[in-house]
């Protein structure tokens, strides 16, 4: 039965560290108290939610966006090698990215019903912590949009 118990106890504790970011993008965020955000198209910066989503994570993670200039390959480069931690853009659903990155959740859907575009924010494969923070905020400020 103790056995048992400090076994739960054991498990509890590392609770705490899960998910995980295997290249350690939160706890660097977490130290640092920056991330790094890059648009993929430089006309979605006027997007409202484009600012909401960029606080909102501020917000959660005490940090402070530093943005970054750029656009289409570069960017996702710099996003998988890890110099860069968001990317946010407007993507198809056959973006070529999408075997490469994480998205959050659409901020917003443009287009066609056939051809929708979703305005939404990509994120390094793997970086699970981080990936969950995001897709976190980025459902915040959806349902904030529904709301009103």
């Amino acid at each position: 039965m103790m056995r048992g118990a400090a076994f739960a106890l054991l498990l509890l504790g590392a609770c705490d560290a899960l998910p995980r970011d295997p290249a350690g993008t939160s706890t660097r965020i977490e130290r640092n108290r920056i991330f790094t955000v890059a648009l993929a198209d430089p006309a979605i910066r006027s997007a409202p939610q484009v600012g909401r989503l960029v606080e909102e994570i501020e917000r959660r993670t005490k940090a402070r966006a530093q943005w970054r200039s750029g656009s289409g390959e570069p960017l996702f480069q710099q996003l998988d090698e890890g110099r860069i931690d968001l990317v946010i853009g407007r993507f198809t659903a056959d973006s070529p990215w999408a075997a490469d990155v994480a998205f959050a959740p659409a901020l917003s859907t443009s287009g066609t019903r056939d051809a929708p575009i979703k305005l939404k924010a990509a994120m390094r494969n793997g970086e699970n912590r981080w990936i969950m923070t995001v897709e976190r905020a980025s459902r915040a400020i959806s349902q904030e949009a529904r709301d009103q």
